[in-house]
């Protein structure tokens, strides 16, 4: 509590409170969504594809040690000594009021801090894929101070960023360390091939959440939707993602920003709710809607000339 307190009086308290409030919107979920198009189009697929992945897990391993922790937000816990500084702003989600946000607060357990997990695992895995050194230590910045701030604002204790931050990394090395295909070829013996491997592996896991927590398991279906779409698609999604023309990919990377910009709006409402039914909707339009929509306005440009 000495940590939050001594943050929370920094002077001058307005410019720290703007600062903060900032730095934890940018650890909201509506960044990371909107990361996705700039990566795939900019970068690369595999790399955006890889990085929705590692964003579900998270979303994942954050929803079932929540699930399981109900711990009581510092501002919850000591009122006298932790102010709840949040502006009423959730991802794109303005709340009429203060108290409204800090009811919705009340109701999620403070262990671990998401926003440490997820700026954690999401910028480490960014920093192995931008060549540039300025980006990387802006990213390193971010995955120091956004947990920091989600201290400001009285919504986390130092132990709660600490086992976000630690599960990030943990995750991170799971995703990027591990050798997937090697443990497949040893799994191939025991019928863990082809098309039945993913099936049995998401049964055993469905299995396991279901046990474990029923939120967890609702999460797991609605993530289940990624890979499907991905599958289901994959011949239309490698025939755009083939053109390499820089028009091409610099419209869509404009239009694949905004239209996830609209999907986030549009749900926003919802809340977390929200942020999973995003997820199908942004994996149809980034690889597949977009392209459709950029391909047919130039066919019609050409047919006005």
């Amino acid at each position: 509590m000495e940590l939050i307190a001594f943050l929370q009086h920094l002077e001058p308290q307005w410019l720290f409170r703007l600062v903060f409030s900032v730095l934890g919107w940018c650890g909201d979920g509506p960044l990371y969504f909107l990361l996705f198009p700039l990566l795939y189009w900019r970068q690369s697929p595999t790399i955006a594809i890889r990085y929705g992945y590692l964003w579900g897990f998270a979303v994942l391993v954050m929803t079932v040690f929540k699930e399981q922790a109900n711990t009581l937000r510092p501002f919850v816990a000591s009122p006298d000594q932790v102010a709840f500084l949040k502006y009423p702003l959730e991802g794109l989600h303005w709340f009429p009021h203060q108290d409204a946000l800090m009811e919705a607060y009340r109701h999620s357990s403070s262990f671990p801090s998401g926003h440490a997990l997820f700026s954690t695992a999401l910028g480490m895995y960014l920093c192995t894929h931008i060549a540039s050194r300025g980006v990387r230590w802006t990213l390193v910045c971010f995955m120091v101070m956004i947990p920091l701030a989600r201290l400001y604002l009285g919504v986390h204790y130092p132990s709660d960023v600490l086992a976000g931050s630690g599960l990030g990394l943990a995750l991170f090395l799971l995703a990027t360390r591990v050798r997937w295909q090697v443990i497949a070829c040893q799994l191939a013996p025991w019928g863990f091939r082809g098309w039945r491997r993913p099936i049995l592996l998401g049964i055993m896991l469905g299995s396991v959440l279901a046990c474990v927590s029923q939120r967890a398991t609702f999460v797991w279906l609605i993530l289940l939707s990624y890979p499907l779409i991905l599958h289901g698609t994959e011949p239309y999604i490698q025939a755009f993602a083939a053109k390499s023309d820089r028009a091409w990919r610099n419209q869509n990377t404009v239009w694949g920003s905004l239209g996830v910009g609209i999907i986030l709006w549009a749900t926003a409402p919802l809340l977390s709710l929200g942020s999973l039914l995003s997820i199908p909707l942004v994996t149809v339009w980034v690889p597949l809607g977009c392209p459709l929509l950029v391909q047919s306005a130039r066919h019609m440009r050409r047919m006005l000339r």
